[in-house]
């Protein structure tokens, strides 16, 4: 493994100008990251259930769901996997009322108009259904969508005023602190950490900010 040989106290030795990984850590392991997102929807797998949305593939809906149907929405007219071909922030072919879960992880920051995303996910569910999200608090800009598809960063506050202008049920919650955010910065993996080193939570040292919201 790549974290064998390139060992992360040896990078802070050297004071490299360039990361360990350019990939959030997945060629050393699973980056730190989706440590936080897959707690989140653990915590959360009851809610997972009925009709599901998920975006690009159905990876969560089946490791956490307990489902009927689980629908993959996708702007990709070549996925595979996608039974919706739409945009997020406008999605006609999906009538209101029809999800009782929609699972969107790491997805906000690449909508230029969350706004309207955010509107299009409350019309979409059902009365009580619930939208599981993730948003990044600090992170590399990504690698596919580039300098030019890569809008936003969030914190708690800001998570709460725009998913606050349509959901009036909101649990927003920040996960992460300064050790395990340096290590997702520079590219280091999950294993590199230690549970207790992953678990410590400082709200002001966010990874991630994850979002429950209920209509």
């Amino acid at each position: 493994m790549r974290r064998i040989f390139k060992p992360a106290w040896l990078y802070f030795l050297s004071r490299r100008l360039n990361p360990l990984s350019h990939n959030f850590g997945s060629n050393r392991g699973e980056p730190v990251d989706r440590y936080y997102i897959e707690k989140f929807l653990s915590n959360n797998a009851k809610l997972i259930c009925g009709n599901i949305l998920e975006i690009e593939n159905d990876i969560y809906c089946l490791k956490f769901g307990d489902t009927s149907k689980c629908d993959v929405l996708d702007i990709n007219k070549n996925n595979p996997k996608a039974t919706i071909i739409a945009d997020l922030i406008n999605m006609p072919q999906v009538a209101d009322n029809s999800y009782d879960c929609v699972i969107l992880t790491q997805v906000f920051q690449f909508i230029d108009n969350c706004e309207a995303a955010i509107k299009e996910c409350y019309r979409i569910l059902k009365p009580g259904g619930v939208l599981l999200a993730t948003l990044p608090f600090m992170s590399r800009i990504d690698g596919r969508a580039g300098m030019a598809g890569d809008y936003w960063r969030f914190t708690t506050a800001s998570a709460k005023y725009l998913f606050g202008k349509y959901f009036n049920d909101l649990e927003i919650i920040s996960w992460g602190n300064v050790l395990s955010g340096t290590a997702f910065w520079i590219g280091m993996a999950q294993e590199e950490l230690s549970k207790k080193e992953l678990e410590h939570n400082d709200s002001s040292f966010p990874v991630i900010i994850s979002v429950k919201a209920t209509k």
